[in-house]
């Protein structure tokens, strides 16, 4: 076919959001992603802590890289809450905050 390019085949990444506090549960637990185009969004309260979700993320489509986001509140029996995502194994962000009631975020991208 004239004018066709062959297309990379897709990769796959492993994306795995964690949160963790001295608090046995989290006020609220938000993750996005933007993968291949698509944005998805999930989010919980009074989340049981220590908070872990693997998600596979598909590259390969109208962009080349997944970009994910995470943030978390504490709850009133915190003090301190902190923040991690990985892809593949490697760390893409991971952030700690103090006191009760406040908030962590980590972003990143994968390629």
């Amino acid at each position: 076919m004239l004018g066709a390019s062959p297309r990379s085949p897709a990769k796959s990444n492993t994306v795995t959001y964690e949160v963790t506090s001295d608090a046995g549960t989290a006020g609220s637990i938000r993750y996005m992603t933007f993968n291949s185009g698509s944005p998805g969004q999930e989010q919980t309260f009074d989340a049981p802590l220590p908070f872990t979700n693997k998600m596979t993320l598909e590259d390969g489509g109208s962009f080349s890289s997944s970009t994910v986001s995470l943030t978390a509140a504490a709850s009133a029996e915190a003090t301190t809450i902190a923040c991690k995502i990985t892809a593949n194994g490697e760390v893409l962000a991971e952030q700690t905050s103090t006191g009760a009631y406040s908030v962590v975020a980590c972003s990143g991208s994968s390629e």
